[in-house]
């Protein structure tokens, strides 16, 4: 009898061990997946951009552009989110048309749910540029990057900005946080991207993306460190592995009262105090709206 028992004892303690890797087992293969989920469709993406610039070669870059936002990239944007298990709640009117749409900023997440919600390009840091390969890919597509270590360069990348807004009525987004901040406040404005807004003449359209939740829990500062990119001492490739692994992101995306060019224009507006009005609404929203 005893010696029974001492085997129920064993079993009982094998179990949980085989419980613990067949979990892990179940996450690994379940990383392994989406990884190679994303990778096919981003793949796909990229095949189909090329096509579509053969399919367009005599036409002009700008249309290409146009029609390759609005019919690759934000479908491919949406494809890449759900794969990944992001979760989009939208509130309100969420529609953008030919407007600067300019956002808080947190990961490398918010500048897909501004292509998957709005056809947009998102201004990007010239360090994405570099990247092997996908840099030039990137390029071709019409993305428009900037060095924000060399102020010189600023107004040439705003003045191509203004050609995309005017030639392709697409929305133009950028992050006046000047990089990600840690998810819980907003990082003081920079107001030199706001000249964007004397260029084209267009609207600027405040947006807040905030983190719901995490893996279905409330975000804490330790789990908040998995999504957001600004305590992230690693490589760009493993900050996504480390988002890729959660199981479910849920974020929220709202649209706030637009700065009309009119009352720019009208009002004598300086580019700080555009800036500035710009911050304050999205500041203002997140504190009314804390979420953790």
């Amino acid at each position: 009898m005893e010696y029974v028992n001492n085997i129920f004892a064993i079993i009982s303690t094998i179990k949980p061990k085989r419980l613990k890797i067949t979990k892990k087992l179940i996450v690994i293969i379940s990383a392994s997946f989406k990884i190679m989920s994303l990778l096919i469709f981003f793949t796909l993406g990229i095949v189909l951009s090329l096509v579509l610039r053969l399919v367009l070669l005599f036409t002009s870059k700008w249309f290409y552009i146009k029609i390759n936002t609005k019919y690759i990239l934000r479908p491919l944007s949406r494809y890449l989110l759900f794969l990944a298990g992001v979760k989009i709640n939208k509130t309100g009117n969420v529609d953008i048309t030919n407007a600067i749409i300019v956002s808080n900023h947190w990961g490398y997440i918010d500048s897909l749910v501004l292509m998957a919600l709005s056809p947009c390009i998102v201004i990007s840091n010239v360090d994405v540029m570099q990247l092997p390969f996908i840099g030039k890919i990137m390029m071709l597509m019409g993305f428009v990057f900037v060095d924000r270590k060399n102020k010189r360069s600023i107004p040439i990348v705003l003045e191509r900005a203004a050609i995309i807004l005017n030639r392709t009525n697409l929305n133009i987004a950028f992050f006046p946080e000047g990089g990600t901040g840690d998810g819980y406040t907003l990082r003081k404005f920079k107001s030199s991207f706001f000249d964007l807004a004397f260029m084209a003449k267009k609207n600027i359209a405040p947006v807040v993306i905030q983190i719901e939740t995490i893996n279905n829990k409330t975000p804490t500062e330790d789990n908040i460190n998995r999504v957001v990119y600004h305590n992230y001492s690693g490589s760009l490739f493993h900050h996504i592995l480390n988002v890729i692994r959660l199981k479910s992101i849920e974020v929220s995306y709202h649209v706030l009262p637009q700065i009309s060019y009119y009352e720019v224009y009208s009002k004598y507006l300086s580019r700080k105090k555009i800036c500035k009005m710009a911050e304050e609404e999205i500041s203002d929203f997140l504190n009314k709206n804390e979420r953790y």
